[in-house]
């Protein structure tokens, strides 16, 4: 899509954005922390999909907004930015300091290129002027290239997941082979408890059953979806990768979402993302017909998350 396409395409959706986006007030100006025309919403949302299309790794992470503070993230996948400054100025000394390490990476291989900028094309989304027309050219700009789409989670978000693949170790009373006692569990604990924390190991991957663990983690985080009464940004983008054709592909250590040319699919385009958001009730937010659209989509059943507190 060039630019003039993208400008048509925002315009023809300009009065439909405003509509059933109340809660943002494009025509009023926008919010106190993303003010502007819509001209300039216009203008930062085709900034975003310029740089998100090209980006070297073909992938983009989605999450909360934590992941954009991730010094190990940042540095390996970059950020989509359509400025020179991250979006919270809290991470400016950050990305500064993890710009000069990808230098200094760059010269000990004596690369004959640059180091790929920190700001511009990157996987994790980081704007100024942000705006749900903002958001949508982030996911469209990665749906027409193809790319596959990863679900990261923020620290707190790591720790849940951690304690669902891990299980207690139980240690040897006696690390002579000849005696192969073991000590109860529950005094395992205790002990390890006292200096700093029960041992611990990963659940082999043969024995757990993946998309049942990522069930349990959307079922005791619910505002992945969720949070005082409206939709996170994230089931916004989740309904988007369902309209356009791609499917969720589970693993023990990631969720991501894979193009499926053969899955029911619409023309990427706004006027479609917006159709397909209003008649979820994104708009009124319809808790109950958003939350069993997106469990039917990654879990096939959308009774799965019924009964979560949100």
């Amino acid at each position: 899509m060039n630019k003039q396409e993208f400008y048509r395409q925002l315009a023809e959706c300009s009065n439909t954005y405003d509509k059933d986006n109340q809660w943002f007030g494009f025509q009023s100006g926008g919010q106190s922390w993303s003010q502007g025309t819509w001209e300039d919403f216009i203008l930062a949302a085709w900034k975003i999909y310029e740089n998100v299309s090209p980006n070297q790794l073909q992938l983009i992470l989605l999450g909360d907004t934590k992941i954009r503070s991730d010094p190990s993230l940042l540095m390996n996948f970059g950020l989509s930015s359509n400025a020179k400054s991250p979006q919270e100025d809290k991470d400016k000394v950050l990305v500064s300091k993890l710009m000069l390490e990808r230098r200094k990476i760059a010269s000990s291989l004596h690369y004959l290129a640059p180091p790929v900028k920190m700001m511009g094309p990157g996987s994790i989304l980081s704007a100024k002027r942000w705006s749900p027309a903002l958001n949508d050219a982030f996911v469209l700009g990665g749906i027409r290239k193809y790319q596959g789409f990863h679900f990261a989670l923020n620290e707190d978000e790591q720790k849940v997941w951690h304690r669902l693949t891990t299980r207690p170790v139980a240690r040897r009373a006696n690390p002579n082979p000849a005696n192969r006692s073991e000590i109860p569990a529950g005094i395992v604990a205790k002990h390890t408890e006292k200096f700093g924390g029960v041992k611990s190991e990963h659940i082999p991957y043969k024995e757990l059953n993946v998309k049942e663990t990522w069930l349990k983690l959307f079922q005791e985080v619910p505002r992945l979806l969720w949070e005082n009464g409206n939709p996170r940004v994230f089931a916004r983008e989740l309904v988007g990768l369902q309209l356009f054709g791609y499917e969720p592909i589970f693993s023990h250590i990631e969720l991501g979402f894979k193009y499926n040319q053969k899955a029911p699919q619409q023309a990427p385009t706004f006027k479609n993302y917006l159709k397909g958001l209003h008649e979820l009730g994104f708009q009124d937010r319809n808790k109950d017909a958003i939350i069993k659209n997106i469990a039917k989509y990654i879990f096939d059943d959308e009774n799965a998350l019924a009964g979560v507190a949100y």
